[in-house]
Order: C-alpha cells, then structure tokens, then sequence
C-alpha cells in the first residue's frame, strides 16, 4: 500500500465490466512452467510520490507494461506534486501521468527510456477462487522485488465491481503492484488491504486500465493527480517552502472575461497539446457558464475539483467550435480550468478568451453540433485550419461502408490512424457494429454525448476483427472512429464497416486473443475462416482443422457455430466425434463464463451434451472444443441441436485415444 492510510473495503467503489472467458471456467488450469521471478522483477518499479520540493512523500508500486508506460494504483499519488520511479537496478527517472481513473484506482505514467522487461496483459475472468497468485512488490518502499504467494479467496462484488481478494501478502508501499497469474500474466493490481483481519488484501481487475491512455476523460483525469500543491520560495537560498499553502494560479471571477494566448511555451497535456490552468470560486448551488472561444484553435475546456467524480470535458459545447460548460458546482470550490486544444491539428496555439458568466446557457450535445468556423493564425501548410471540422460520413443501421485507411487520415494520440463515421441508433434496442480488415489490425470507437467513456473494442469479433453490440439509450448520434492498433505502427489498408440490428456475442480477454490469429494480410484468410451456422432441428457434419483458432491456455482448438435464440427458450446441443474427446460450450447475450453452458461427457462414450435455455433473444456461438488429454487434436465430429432437454449421462469417459 501507499505510505499513508489504507483504503477500506466499503470505500471501494469502482466500475469493471466482467469478461467471458471463452475457456470454459471449470476446466483445469494447464500446468505451467512457472514464474521466471528475476526476470519479472526487472519489470516491478518503485513509485516515488514527490512534493513541491522534489521530497520524498510516499511510496508505491508499479510494473512496465509496453515501453514507455509503467502502471500502478492511483491513490499512490494522492497530494503529489510530482512523481520519478526506481527500476530494479536503482535507476531513476521522472515520470509523468498519461491517464488515470481515481474511481477506479489505477493510473497508467509515462516514462523514457526502454524496459529491460515488460509483463504480459492476463484476464481477471479467466480465474477461479482457489487459483495461484504471486505479487512482486516493495513493501515500505524498502524492500524491492519482493515476492509473496497465494490464493485467490474469493471474487467479490462490491458496489458492482467485481474485486479479486488475494491471501498474499502485502504491505504499506505494495499498492500498484502487480498479481501475477501461474503464467506470469497481469490480473490484478494491488489496491488496498483491511488491516483489522489477515490477509484481507484486495486487487483491481486489469480489465480497468486497458485502454485508459485513449479515454479523454482518463486522459483528462490523471493531468488532476501531479499538481503542484505548495509554493517554494526562492528569494533566497535559505528560505523554506511555504508549506502547504495553495499555488498561485491565476484567478478569474464570476463575471470576469480573460482575454490570453496559449504558447509554445505554455505546459504540455500528456496527449501532447498545450494547456493554460486557471482557477475560480463559486457560490455552491449557483448555475455557472464557462466559455472557451477562439479563431486560431479548436478549444477544448477541462473542468477539475472537489466533489467533482470526475473531470468535465467539454469540446465544441458552445457556439461554433467554442467549448461551454454550464452547471452548478456543489462546493465553494476552488476549481481549477484548463484551457487546451483538440490534439489535432498537432500542437495549436493562438488567442483565446475564457469567460466565467453567471447562469446558465444550453450546451449543444453532438446532434446539434456546428463546429464549421474557419481559423485564423496557427493553420499549417497543408493542413486543415484549427478551427475547422470536416462532416463525418453516415452510416445507418443496415448499411456496410467498404472504405481505406491512409496516410493522410487523422492521427490518434497514439500515432495511429482513424477515420469518422457517424450514426443514429435505435435508442433501447441492441445494434452491432462490426469493423473487419485483412490488411490491418482494426479498432473500434464509439464514442457519444451520453457515454460516460469512449467504447473501445479490439478482436471482440471473429479472428482479428472488431465488435460492439449493446443497446444505446439515446439516437445520440454517435461517432465512430475507425482505428488500428498502434503496433505495427501507422497501419493503412481497405476495411468493412458495418451496422446490424440485434445482438452477436462479444469476445473478451483470453477467448479474444486466442482467436486473433491474423497476419495482417489479406492472404491470412483460409477455407476455414468461413462462417458456421447451425439452427434448432438441423444435425451438421464438420472437421476440427489446424486452420481453426488456438486457445492460448491448453493448446486445443475450437470452432464457433452460430445459432439464434429466442428468450426463454430450451434446446439441446450434442458433439460427439470418434477422433477426440468433445467438449462444448455456448456463449451470447446474457451468459457468463460458468457451468451451465458447458459440458464435456454428458453424452456417453465421451461425447458432450448441453441442455441450455437462451436467456433473451439474440445470435448465440455454440463453440466445438476438445477435451483434455492431447494438444492439437483435430478430426471429425457431429454437431446437432434439438429443441427441449434430453437426459445426461453419469458415466465417466473410458475411450482410449
């Protein structure tokens, strides 16, 4: 834990989407070869949390992830002015904060220079109570590298998150550290321990910081955590801080307008724009409007303070490009006003205004948008003026847009490229958005007005490709960008984009990554990635292929069939086959990862047989799979469904293979 007080089991309230494994969860976890400890120690950093003075406040622990980024729990930070970490070979190196979420206690930091060693993403959902866990940590950021063993007791939930309670121990300075799966993966980060018991420690789902540096508002978030808190005075060498006291910000009053520039020379936003901060007071409960305007860049107006869950970001609000905030602030305040430019065009600067007026003014939500102005004095050779927007395309519900990627499309922060589509959605009912590609690694973005946070969605689909299927609650519109993963770096090529009304099944975490098998090429496609269906009534012959997906965590192959359920309704589904040992799951709307919808030899003779009912209406996978006993195994098999339950069978599987 962090060096101050630790954080209670009732305080923990954060917000995780639990993933569906596509492994079904009672299958035994492959014997692994176990942790290389001084290798993944290389990766395990002590964060240092400083003062104003560059002193020493506190201490945590963090682990590199790719190069560039180290993770760790947010509340290691709290009160800090800066931050540097400590490798395992006693450097150290300032670091920065790119994205955080306090509610959720994790941030993710910037720092130069390339890692000895990264760790490798694992899925929080893959685990089971009873499971192995290792932590490496520094517990009174006096003892790096130390490595502690347990269990996962229990997975609980606690104000909707789903929170894994470790046995392992851990200490003051142990906060941010990573809980190591028996494969070396990252499923949890260390967050808090109740010390009144023994070894009541808990950890946050890594599903939380997965790309929390491409949310704006996490984004916007973890700039609030290393705000300098004191003022040093430096008339002469031997005067001491000022302790304590608040910086001095420029102020701005109700009623006050502030006419300024933004620079070159102004602070640099993690996403590489630059940003002015300003400060203001209020009267609790009165309605306030802040507007940002300017001609010679896209504002974007940051909004931070206490009893704020989270920072208001506000771009294009206000009339034309102009951003607006208008509310009431429950507190007195101060709060704190960035003001900063969209990250592209790349670095804008010029004159802006920045008023504060007394009540409030409509803020326009995206469907009203009229951010058409021309700029003025910081347009690029080449380049679009800052303040202009060009309209995105349409897509309807219904409709596939066959488009390309190129070099001269927009640049995400991470140096990728996206294009904008826009659409309207059925507000209540489920729609899927489907972007594939066979010369890139695609990414999907969905982003609205009345989204807390962006969506973001990588391999969800079948193979490489990327899904999105929910129900929106308002036509929105919404935006979509069209992206790629940032490695390989700067990806082009042809893509498909498409939305369907209804719901498909969604991969997550390892079931994701096991079926993402792509080259990144069009000639990666085989016979085998055509699709499989299958309805209520039919009996279906196939062949389990080395053209199918791997599961990463047994080496099995799989193979999914569509069927489509309607709510409520009961079937039963038989694999049998006379070349492996079948075993089958369903996966889709409403179903989690758990015994119900899996099943290995309740058909006899090591056959699998699965009586399900469909929790709601939707298109559902029934996933052919094969058993223990043998790596690879592929062959023949029978895949049948027939409406209602048919009885199972107790005897144990007595096939020799």
């Amino acid at each position: 834990m962090r060096g101050r007080t630790l954080t209670s089991l009732a305080a923990l309230a954060v917000l995780a989407s639990p993933l569906m494994s596509q492994k079904p969860a009672t299958r035994p976890a492959p014997v692994a070869a176990g942790i290389d400890i001084p290798v993944a120690r290389k990766a395990v950093v002590t964060i240092q949390a400083l003062d104003a003075n560059g002193q020493l406040m506190a201490s945590g622990t963090g682990f590199f992830v790719t190069e560039g980024y180290v993770v760790t729990a947010a509340h290691v930070l709290e009160d800090a002015a800066g931050c540097r970490i400590e490798m395992s070979d006693g450097q150290r190196q300032r670091c920065s904060v790119a994205a955080a979420d306090t509610a959720k206690d994790v941030a993710m930091l910037m720092v130069s220079g390339r890692p000895a060693v990264t760790l490798r993403w694992g899925t929080s959902e893959s685990m089971k109570d009873g499971d192995d866990v290792t932590v490496i940590s520094n517990p009174l950021g006096q003892l790096p590298g130390t490595v502690s063993r347990g269990i996962i007791s229990a997975s609980r939930v606690v104000n909707g998150t789903k929170l894994l309670q470790i046995s392992a121990a851990i200490s003051h300075g142990s906060s941010g550290a990573p809980v190591l799966n028996a494969r070396g993966q990252v499923i949890g980060i260390v967050r808090s321990t109740i010390e009144a018991g023994q070894s009541l420690n808990f950890a946050t789902a890594t599903d939380a910081i997965r790309n929390l540096n491409n949310d704006q508002v996490a984004v916007a978030d973890g700039q609030a955590l290393l705000t300098p808190k004191n003022i040093v005075n430096t008339a002469s060498s031997s005067a001491r801080a000022s302790m304590g006291s608040p910086v001095s910000l420029p102020q701005i009053s109700v009623g006050q307008t502030i006419t300024a520039s933004l620079s070159g020379t102004d602070s640099l936003y993690p996403d590489t724009t630059f940003y002015k901060m300003y400060q203001f007071t209020t009267t609790p409960g009165r309605e306030i409007t802040i507007d940002l305007s300017s001609s010679d860049f896209d504002p974007v107006v940051i909004v931070r303070g206490e009893g704020l869950a989270q920072s208001i970001v506000n771009d294009d609000g206000g009339p034309g490009c102009a951003a607006r905030v208008s509310q009431a602030f429950v507190a007195r305040g101060p709060y704190r006003i960035l003001v900063n430019t969209t990250a592209s065009p790349h670095r804008q600067t010029g004159r802006f205004t920045l008023a504060i007026s007394e009540g409030s003014q409509h803020v326009q939500d995206r469907s009203e948008n009229d951010c058409s102005a021309g700029g003025g004095g910081s347009q690029v050779a080449g380049s679009p003026v800052a303040g202009s927007r060009s309209p995105a395309t349409t897509i309807r519900v219904g409709e596939t847009i066959n488009g390309t990627l190129t070099s001269s499309d927009s640049l995400y922060p991470d140096n990728s490229y996206f294009k904008y589509y826009q659409f309207t959605a059925p507000a209540g009912r489920s729609v899927t958005i489907d972007l594939s590609s066979d010369e890139f690694d695609p990414v999907l973005i969905v982003r609205g007005s009345d989204l807390s946070s962006s969506i973001i969605n990588d391999d969800g689909g079948p193979g490489c490709y990327s899904r999105v299927s929910r129900a929106f609650s308002s036509t929105g519109p919404y935006r979509i960008l069209v992206n790629t993963t940032s490695t390989p770096e700067r990806q082009t090529g042809h893509f498909s984009l498409s939305i369907t009304e209804g719901t498909k099944p969604v991969q997550d975490g390892s079931a994701a990554t096991a079926d993402c098998q792509s080259t990144n090429t069009a000639s990666s496609s085989t016979a085998s990635d055509a699709p499989h269906a299958i309805d209520v009534g039919q009996s279906q012959q196939g062949r389990l292929s080395r053209g199918d997906i791997v599961l990463d965590s047994d080496t099995t192959y799989a193979q999914a069939w569509t069927i489509q359920g309607r709510a409520n309704q009961t079937i039963t589904i038989d694999l049998e086959s006379d070349a492996f040992d079948s075993y089958l799951f369903l996966r889709g709307p409403g179903i989690s990862s758990g015994r119900d919808f899996q099943d290995d030899d309740s058909g006899g003779n090591c056959h699998a047989r699965l009586t399900a009912t469909f929790p709601q209406a939707g298109e559902y996978e029934i996933v052919v799979n094969t058993a223990g006993g043998g790596h690879y195994v592929t062959g023949a098999f029978t895949l049948s469904v027939t409406s209602g339950s048919k009885p199972k069978s107790v005897a144990a599987c007595r096939r020799s293979q």
